[in-house]
């Protein structure tokens, strides 16, 4: 299986380099020389200088059955012709990238008709992560699974609160939520029993959701849903977020510093309140009644203005600071520093397409912290290696951790001497070198390249642009 991508921006990079580090065929597509030769020189993919809208390159390529093609130009319209030459040709999936609110309520054809099998939206589905951080408000990262049986949050590790300095193992004497992973300096450890936590660590913990809620309160981490948020900037995130908050009974205030798209924002957004102002300016702020504010969400173009604006919206008195950080570098930068909750449009989208291009064998499907680790909910078939083991017997790697087993209605707490059954929801944790023995282990592993032929591949030319 191939896959072939149609655009190389900050998405289509991040996506290009998630499959490359798990061994897929990678076929990268782009007009531009300078990132063809970028992504060649730092990706282990198939790098290609062309117009990926036209038939030629994938008709060079002999797209097929096996295929999937990604197109995630910075064109909606592209995007869709590019899926329709890909399916006339004969791939076997599409994707394509839409973007604009509009044509994800009124196009006037069918998905079906443009042959595009999965729409992706990097902007709404990153509104709908913010959306699900600001209505469990002490979480840094939340993500749900098996149907809503089994949750996930980041909290942090207080200076001299009632976490810091406990040992993992000691968690089970104080409730039934497991640690499935902590974040330290910026780095992923997926922890054992005898790991200290300490004061600045993020810890992703799981359970059901009011055993969640319970433990966030013995923390002090009352959860509680906002009545009023401030957006900063005033692009597609920002209206799709809009939208979220307010069917949430959420009043929302934007500041945008341009002038046509605050009239554009005005007469989409009725119900929200748009300002034209500088959102980095703290005596606009100020004004603008930012202490009464529950949550300020900073969705600027640039990285640096989010997570200034974040850390002062916190200092001037609002309750939550989040910022949206496109740079992978960053994300544990702004953490470290302060920001309380940090999401990436790039991450975002690479995780949903990854959980495409594995299949039905993953039903969710989450990357943390920038990619270095992923947290899987598979569906467990007969014939997977793992059916009627213990966990004992399985022997996963080190770096693997399953953290909830469900059963029908039942929420299984994983040990040792727990057997994995088929039917059976397994989520796991597991940092990113592990992902290929894990998806082995659970039935999901994909035909992979073949280094020799795909080394000889790249050293070829690249096919002419049209």
């Amino acid at each position: 299986m191939r896959i072939i991508l149609i655009g190389a921006g900050k998405i289509g990079y991040q996506i290009a380099g998630k499959l490359a580090q798990e061994a897929y065929n990678v076929v990268v597509i782009d007009r531009d020389l300078e990132v063809v030769n970028r992504i060649g020189e730092t990706l282990d993919v198939l790098a290609v200088q062309a117009n990926g809208l036209l038939k030629h390159p994938l008709e060079e390529l002999g797209v097929n059955q096996d295929d999937i093609v990604i197109a995630a130009t910075a064109s909606d319209e592209g995007n869709m012709i590019a899926c329709l030459s890909a399916k006339n040709l004969g791939a076997g999936k599409t994707i394509a990238r839409i973007r604009n609110p509009e044509f994800t309520k009124d196009l006037a054809v069918s998905k079906e008709d443009v042959a595009v099998d999965y729409v992706i939206n990097p902007e709404k589905s990153t509104a709908n992560d913010i959306t699900q951080l600001l209505t469990f408000s002490p979480a840094g990262q939340l993500g749900d699974f098996a149907g809503k049986k089994v949750q996930m949050v980041q909290l942090p590790v207080e200076e001299k609160g009632l976490l810091d300095g406990m040992a993992v193992w000691q968690f089970g004497e104080m409730t039934r939520v497991l640690v499935a992973a902590v974040s330290r300096n910026g780095r992923i450890i997926i922890p054992r029993g005898d790991d200290i936590l300490r004061a600045g660590d993020d810890i992703f913990v799981t359970g059901k959701r009011d055993e969640i809620t319970d433990f966030c309160v013995k923390l002090g981490l009352n959860a509680t849903r906002p009545r009023n948020v401030m957006i900063i900037g005033g692009g597609r995130i920002s209206h799709y977020l809009a939208e979220n908050l307010h069917h949430h009974g959420v009043n929302v205030k934007i500041i945008e510093s341009d002038p046509k798209n605050c009239r554009t924002l005005s007469e989409l957004l009725p119900h929200a309140l748009v300002i034209l102002g500088d959102g980095t300016d703290a005596e606009l702020l100020k004004a603008e009644n930012i202490a009464s504010m529950d949550a300020v969400v900073a969705l600027t173009g640039r990285d640096e203005d989010n997570i200034l604006v974040s850390l002062l919206a916190k200092q001037l008195g609002a309750g939550k600071g989040v910022a949206k950080v496109s740079r992978a570098n960053y994300i544990s930068l702004a953490e470290m520093i302060g920001v309380d909750a940090v999401v990436t449009p790039s991450i975002i989208t690479a995780g949903e397409i990854l959980r495409l291009i594995r299949g039905e064998r993953v039903m969710s499907l989450f990357l943390l912290l920038g990619g270095q680790a992923e947290i899987n909910e598979f569906l467990v078939k007969p014939d997977d290696p793992v059916v009627n083991k213990t966990l004992k017997e399985i022997e996963l790697p080190k770096e693997v951790l399953v953290v909830a087993v469900v059963r029908g209605p039942e929420l299984i707490t994983p040990r040792g001497d727990t057997t994995i059954q088929a039917g059976d929801r397994a989520i796991a944790i597991f940092k990113a070198d592990a992902a290929a023995k894990v998806k082995t282990l659970f039935g999901s592993l994909e035909r992979k390249r073949t280094h020799g032929l795909w080394s000889r591949l790249k050293s070829i030319g690249s096919i002419a642009g049209s």
